[in-house]
């Protein structure tokens, strides 16, 4: 027997609808992500608005300008995308463990970014 592939607009599980957009768009939110939207950011930073306070403070001006193009990049790109799409997209494809409940999340750790450059 023989499977048969999803045709049309069929999902298939663990599959992000997001055609032309992927991982190397967002090099420098792909690191910010793994380095400071981690496993243990609770433990680290304790949340979300600390740990982009961290990065800021590590970050040169140029990487906390890149960052913030990247995440206007993705609030734009995702303004059509389901809540889960999003955050499929964030933590498959970027690698957050941080699970954004939506776009204002994503605009207000945009805002963070933005008040640091």
């Amino acid at each position: 027997m023989t499977r048969r592939r999803p045709q049309g607009n069929a999902r298939r599980k663990g599959t992000v609808p997001v055609p032309g957009v992927h991982r190397d768009d967002f090099p420098a939110l792909t690191s910010f992500f793994r380095g400071y939207l981690h496993e243990d950011l609770a433990e680290v930073h304790g949340s979300i608005r600390a740990a982009a306070r961290a990065f800021c403070a590590d970050a040169n001006p140029d990487e906390r300008r890149q960052l913030a193009r990247e995440l206007e990049a993705l609030v734009s790109a995702s303004a059509a995308w389901s809540r889960g799409d999003l955050r499929r997209f964030v933590t498959r494809v970027l690698a957050s463990r941080w699970e954004p409940e939506s776009r204002d999340e994503l605009t207000q750790l945009l805002d963070l970014i933005r008040t640091a450059i």
